[in-house]
């Protein structure tokens, strides 16, 4: 008798998280939204929430846990019960810290559930619309006309703003100066009033002050041209091949959450999806719906935190002291 104890323990405890999963949802779902309100990562969530909302019966609640690059709201999740009931937006960010940071608070694969990427959009490299600077080329040639004079902002230290120009430095053999700042907001305000000459940032962030005239888009960081800016070429059409920085966004939910669990939120995800209200709210916003089943969307984590990795040890002055 002693030795079956075990295995019906185990056994109880397998039927006990079915049943929860067949009643699942019952109660609201916290949703970590890893940004403060507004801007790309925010309006992402809310559009997601809100549909789930309506498809799951049960209310969706959008928690903005903006902080320590993502992470302090990927720690959050870490740490939550696996029951479904605490969600993530994840977004790049994720995997970039996993490449660039020398620690974290969570295993970045282990402690998370992966259910389905969401949406992918490109960033924008911008310039202040005075700027004599109207193409990448032009940018190359400023560069080394004046090498470590042109600056370029970031959202802060060992982000893809971060990155995407130390790419650009070592591809294109230029020297830049980097300029942190405390979120997208205040680096998109520096580059208005020219404090600095350049940043790359999320389309959604960049977008309406290219419209209002106040900035210049003169390269996209995705495969291909965006509907949104449609006259703007790609980092690829101007010379710099293979080149696809752009973000994406997806849900997780801690590790140990019940496969019956992640697949009906998979399920209402991926039609929320296909709803073309939602697409089009998206869309508005300059993402890309884009769903995957589970094991799709690991796929990608996995091979996105592998790329960077390998472009940090190739640029090793990238690794974060964090």
């Amino acid at each position: 008798m002693k030795f079956f104890r075990p295995l019906f323990l185990a056994m109880a405890c397998l039927a006990a998280g079915a049943a929860a999963a067949q009643d699942y949802p019952n109660k609201p779902i916290r949703m970590f939204i890893p940004a403060a309100p507004g801007g790309g990562v925010d309006s992402a969530g809310r559009i997601l929430a809100t549909y789930l909302t309506n498809k799951l019966g049960k209310s969706v609640v959008p928690e903005n846990r903006a902080g320590a690059g993502t992470m302090l709201a990927s720690d959050s999740l870490a740490k939550a019960p696996a029951d479904g009931y605490t969600i993530l937006l994840v977004t790049t960010s994720h995997t970039v810290n996993a490449a660039v940071r020398k620690s974290l608070p969570y295993d970045p694969v282990k402690d998370f559930a992966a259910v389905s990427e969401v949406g992918y959009t490109p960033d924008v490299l911008v310039v202040n619309s005075e700027s004599k600077i109207h193409s990448v080329a032009e940018l190359v040639a400023a560069a080394k006309k004046a090498p470590g004079k042109l600056t370029f902002g970031s959202s802060g230290p060992a982000t893809l703003s971060q990155l995407e120009p130390e790419l650009l430095k070592d591809e294109a053999g230029i020297d830049l100066l980097h300029v942190p700042y405390r979120g997208g907001v205040p680096a998109v305000t520096a580059v208005i009033s020219k404090e600095i000459d350049m940043l790359f940032l999320g389309v959604v962030a960049v977008a309406p002050h290219i419209s209002s005239g106040k900035l210049r888009a003169i390269a996209t960081t995705g495969k291909n041209r965006i509907p949104m800016l449609k006259d703007v070429p790609t980092m690829a059409e101007q010379g710099f091949r293979d080149w696809d920085t752009g973000i994406w966004y997806g849900v997780v939910v801690p590790a140990g959450t019940p496969p019956a669990v992640i697949a009906t939120l998979n399920k209402a995800i991926n039609e929320a999806l296909k709803d073309e209200d939602v697409r089009h709210k998206l869309a508005t916003v300059g993402i890309e719906p884009a769903g995957t089943t589970p094991e799709q969307f690991t796929a990608l984590m996995n091979s996105d935190i592998a790329r960077w990795k390998k472009i940090v040890e190739k640029l090793p002055q990238l690794k974060s002291n964090d």
